[in-house]
């Protein structure tokens, strides 16, 4: 059997000094993502083995990235897994790969072929790159090649096709991102949010800059749940990590795609990578997008809801040496539209929901760059990593916040408009170092420090009823210096009977200082105040503890306590001295999970599922105290989330993947009174949709010779939900479902292709944030939308 498969055109790699089988001998390997047969070579090469695989059959494989320190025959399983290879003999330093049993045929249809696999992607929930299958983390995973198919361009995309994740908005300037029920809807610069915005193991700051156009990207990961022993603070919900990946040291390649739709869309992105030499490859990328608006001002004419967007990356991959690879990054970025459109329902509404009645002249307009230098040392006692980076993100907004005109109004009622303006500059530096993969388990430890510097000017203006004269205008210049440090170790021990015990601990120290200038224009001798450098600072431990069972490969259950934080901070917006100097403390989650990650029919059938459930302490919440009269963020409420959610991927053919999720949430929370004011115990937390579900399916079915006909379909619904605490009616955003189509055809060679797409096919008119200050008011999600894309490879 050996002698037919090493005769048969086999792919053959020797090196002279090839180990006994069986030995536990560790090396570095360093092996990109690419086809199997390569692969496979290069890992015999830097194994000092000699491996023999199958001579056909391979063309259609691909293998994940390894990196790192590993014992040689388990970093040959590790590269193996999912591609339907396996292991067929190990002798005197020669291992012979086979292709697995396939399936009867006696249960294949007539005409029917074998079936592939559902798709493997590979993530870095854990600080190493790995199967998402083999992370005992509740998560969604997206591959570029999904994010693609699906159109899948905003984060606001993401969250339709991912249980407990919400994406919504108030303005431009403050979007909602909700994990399982973690948001808040604070926008003081001296606050934090609760679920993280990773680019390439960078933290957005602010979520000013967190919902952007996405494009060219590897995967994106969502993780749910704490995260606060590998990622540190400000993570209770989760946190969504969005790669760009790696270019390719071996050819180049560049993909092009342009765009044209209604409403004047205008799309053009792209990506190169340039091979400089052996050891150097500088990949390229950047986008282009506009579109006139979804909603004008039928007072000012002004349209609003409108587009203009550029976007540029840049990324220098070097190997100066076999055990040492460095990426430096660079990327800038700009956008600017005509503000949202907040329609009233009451004074001055004229029945057309995609109007508004304003009169006053919004705009957003926003610019971010970041830099980073990421390091990446292999040796045989392990990896070191060094992530240097600096994120800089500048955003401003004029808007109203009251949905009607100032001339619609009556009385005492008054048209509130502001201008808000944010600059945050972030510098981070992370050292770990990851163990090899030991026989009996590996772990990985180090260092965080950040440095952040956010400012914010917010002028908030009262215009009159009827006169629209100023009768409140207040400038709050915000200032907040925030320093971080962080130490964190992690690791799993393997312990018989195919059990596995992660332990892990992050220590966090926080300092903030806070400065304050209050113009109260109007009333200057009551209203106008000022405060430097008052100071706080905190510390936490956040820990995590996961037993795993893996009784057969494609199964692994797993049982999790962790523990996550938000930061404490100040009150920036404070209208009293009073409650500026009091700081509010972090709020803490402990996270106890159950879950499952499995694999069937060959690994054409995924099913993973958990159930959950949050205790908060300490929470954060933002409301008007009764007695003193001031809108203040304080720590004043207990509260609980539990739920469950469940994930169906299947590739029943070669050329179909069929997805299904539903995400199940119940939060509740079990102590929140406002002093002299509402009681809201009991009540739902904002954001938190009980019931959310979606199915999805795409192809890509060959026609002969004549190439493949390409396309994709989603359904996402998403339950009612309270924007807020209090269970106001008018504060509800009512259940929706959106369908998405695409429809297209690639060439033989696949080279090019030419597609279709629809979004919110039947034009439902669902809501992003109901408003009730001063007039009741919504503001409505994207209409129906549709373009042509075409789409060329080199």
């Amino acid at each position: 059997m050996m002698l037919k498969l090493m005769g048969g055109a086999a792919a053959v790699t020797m090196l002279s000094a090839a180990s006994p089988a069986g030995a536990a001998e560790i090396r570095v390997f360093d092996i990109p993502a690419q086809p199997a047969a390569q692969a496979i070579s290069t890992f015999a090469r830097q194994a000092g083995l000699q491996v023999v695989a199958p001579a056909e059959g391979l063309e259609p494989l691909r293998t994940a990235p390894l990196r790192g320190a590993y014992e040689t025959r388990a970093a040959l399983r590790l590269l193996i897994a999912g591609t339907g290879l396996e292991i067929a003999s190990d002798s005197n330093g020669i291992i012979v790969l086979r292709r697995a049993a396939p399936k009867a045929a006696s249960s294949l249809e007539a005409g029917d072929v074998e079936p592939s696999m559902v798709e493997k992607i590979i993530v870095t929930a854990q600080k190493r790159e790995e199967a998402a299958q083999d992370v005992p983390i509740t998560l969604t995973a997206f591959s570029g090649r999904a994010a693609e198919t699906y159109r899948l361009e905003s984060l606001r995309d993401i969250s339709r096709l991912t249980p407990g994740l919400l994406v919504s908005s108030f303005s431009y300037s403050s979007p909602t991102i909700a994990i399982r029920g973690a948001t808040n809807t604070f926008t003081q610069i001296g606050a934090n949010k609760p679920v993280a915005v990773v680019l390439d193991d960078l933290f957005i700051p602010r979520n000013s800059a967190a919902t952007f156009d996405l494009y060219g990207l590897n995967s994106v990961q969502v993780l749910k749940g704490p995260q606060g022993t590998l990622f540190g603070r400000n993570v209770t919900g989760g946190a969504i990590i969005l790669d760009t990946g790696k270019p390719s040291f071996s050819t180049p390649a560049a993909i092009v795609r342009a765009g044209v739709g209604d409403y004047d869309l205008r799309q053009l992105d792209g990506r190169v990578d340039l091979p400089l030499e052996e050891a150097a490859v500088l990949r390229l990328a950047g986008s282009l997008k506009s579109h006139s608006g979804y909603g004008r001002d039928r007072l000012t004419g002004r349209e609003q809801d409108d587009l203009d967007s550029r976007s540029l990356r840049g990324q220098l991959r070097l190997r100066p040496h076999e055990t040492l690879e460095v990426l430096l990054g660079a990327d800038y970025s700009d956008d600017q539209n005509g503000g949202r459109t907040l329609s009233s329902k009451g004074a001055g509404a004229d029945g057309d929901r995609r109007t508004s009645e304003l009169g006053y002249v919004q705009d957003f307009a926003r610019n971010q760059w970041g830099a980073s230098a990421r390091v990446y040392w292999s040796a045989p006692v392990g990896q070191v990593t060094s992530i240097t980076g600096y994120r800089r993100s500048q955003s401003g907004e004029d808007y109203s916040g009251t949905g009607a005109s100032y001339e619609f109004l009556t009385g005492t009622a008054s048209q509130a408009v502001n201008r808000d303006v944010d600059q945050v500059g972030l510098l981070s530096q992370e050292l770990r170092y990851a163990s090899p993969k030991w026989e009996h388990g590996d772990f990985v430890a180090g260092a965080y420090l950040s440095d952040e510097d956010a400012k914010r000017q917010l002028r908030a203006r009262s215009l009159a009823a009827r006169t629209g004269a100023v009768s409140a205008d207040v400038l709050t210049d915000q200032s907040v210096k925030t320093r971080s440090y962080a130490v964190f170790v992690d690791g799993v021990v393997h312990l018989p009977a195919e059990f596995d015990l992660t332990l892990g601990a992050r220590y966090t120290h926080d300092e903030k200082i806070a400065s304050l200038l209050r113009t109260d224009f109007i009333r200057p001798a009551t209203g106008s105040f000022s405060a430097r450098d008052l100071k706080a600072s905190w510390s936490e431990l956040t820990p995590r503890a996961v037993l795993s069972w893996s009784p057969q490969p494609d199964l692994r259950v797993y049982a999790s306590v962790t523990r996550g934080y938000t930061a404490g901070g100040f009150n920036t917006d404070a209208a009293t001295l009073a409650a500026l100097t009091l700081p509010f403390a972090p709020e803490t989650v402990t996270n106890y999970e159950l879950g499952v990650k499995s694999q069937w029919l060959e690994n054409r059938l995924q099913i993973n599922a958990a159930v959950f459930h949050m205790d908060y302490e300490d929470k954060q919440e933002l409301f008007f105290n009764n007695l003193t009269r001031v809108l203040t963020i304080t720590n004043a409420a207990q509260a609980t989330a539990k739920g469950g959610e469940i994930e169906i991927r299947y590739k029943p053919t070669s050329w179909l993947n069929l997805m299904a999720n539903y995400g199940y949430l119940d939060t509740r929370y079990d102590n929140f009174v406002i002093p002299g004011g509402v009681v809201n115990t009991g009540n739902p937390l904002g954001s938190s949709p009980v019931n959310r579900g979606a199915l999805a399916a795409d192809v890509d079915l060959p026609l002969g010779s004549a190439g493949y006909l390409i396309g994709s379909a989603s359904w996402a619904y998403t339950d009612g939900y309270y924007t807020g605490a209090t269970k106001d009616p008018n504060l509800y955003v009512g259940a929706y479902a959106l369908t998405n189509l695409t429809l297209g055809y690639e060439a033989p060679s696949r080279a090019w292709r030419i597609s279709a797409w629809v979004k919110n096919l039947t034009d439902v008119e669902y809501l992003l944030t109901p408003s009730t200050q001063g007039v009741l008011a919504e503001y409505l999600g994207e209409p129906r939308t549709w373009g042509v894309m075409l789409s060329a490879r080199f």
